[in-house]
């Protein structure tokens, strides 16, 4: 049986599930931004051009330290029809401490250890490139399993007293064995029993470069190049990599902007 799990608008900018075609004047920190343009062929978030579908979605994400104002630009046959300002809301971000991992998991010394983990590192950095046509980012998230929240975007952490790069998505603790449902539909671009850092991992295609991550699985049950429906079971909650006991790490990105997921559920 299926849980059942609030369906809540990512930021479409009226908070209701369609996609306005006017942004907002001001927006938090690690947002996901999707918008629709009917008239622009172009848009250019700080020099950036994105991509835009047949039917004008766009998407792109504020990172979780972006602090500038945000101009986004739109061209119809390289003649600017507009620019739109987004001031940035700042954000207040904890301090996470996590103590008690095996050395070898915060530091690792050993060279074969190393290799692996710059050899997955280059992996994930590859899949985090594509740039799929799929549009499935502009319909809203969910949240992929029940539990307790343990950790949450953008707090830094202090792994066994060493500072580290602070946390790049939301941390669901539950018992193992939990299910773990698709955030969103998405085609399977990576599914791992066993990385070195996040265990049990996959990770979901959902278009334009936004992608969604699970980590820590006991239980992988999608393959490559699958697609999935949202609220499709693709795993199960574990303590696999560098974990202290059973949680899902969420995160979602767009290419290597992570963002809150929180955000896409409040």
């Amino acid at each position: 049986m299926k849980i059942k799990i609030k369906l809540i608008a990512i930021f479409f900018f009226v908070f209701q599930p369609a996609i306005a075609t006017d942004l907002p004047k001001e927006i938090p920190q690690g947002s996901l931004v999707v918008g629709q343009s009917l008239d622009a062929d172009e848009i250019i978030v700080d020099n950036n051009s994105l991509k835009v579908s047949e039917k004008g979605h766009f998407v792109f994400a504020v990172g979780r330290d972006h602090v500038e104002p945000i101009s986004v630009t739109y061209l119809k046959n390289g003649s600017l029809i507009k620019i739109h300002q987004i001031n940035i809301i700042i954000q207040d971000y904890d301090i996470q401490r996590i103590d008690g991992l095996p050395e070898q998991m915060v530091t690792p010394l050993d060279d074969e250890i190393i290799e692996r983990i710059i050899y997955e590192n280059d992996l994930i950095k590859e899949k985090k490139k594509i740039n799929l046509d799929l549009t499935y980012f502009k319909d809203s998230f969910i949240q992929p399993t029940e539990g307790i929240i343990s950790g949450v975007f953008g707090s830094q952490r202090i792994l066994n007293g060493k500072a580290k790069s602070p946390h790049r998505g939301l941390d669901i603790a539950a018992e193992t064995g939990t299910p773990i449902y698709a955030c969103n539909e998405g085609l399977v671009i990576h599914a791992e029993d066993d990385l070195y850092y996040t265990g049990g991992t996959i990770i979901l295609d959902h278009g334009h470069g936004v992608k969604s991550i699970y980590a820590h699985l006991s239980d992988v049950k999608v393959t490559v190049n699958q697609t999935v429906s949202k609220d499709d079971i693709i795993g199960e909650v574990g303590s696999t990599g560098r974990s202290t006991g059973p949680h899902l790490h969420w995160g979602v990105m767009v290419f290597n902007t992570y963002v809150d997921p929180q955000l896409l559920l409040d």
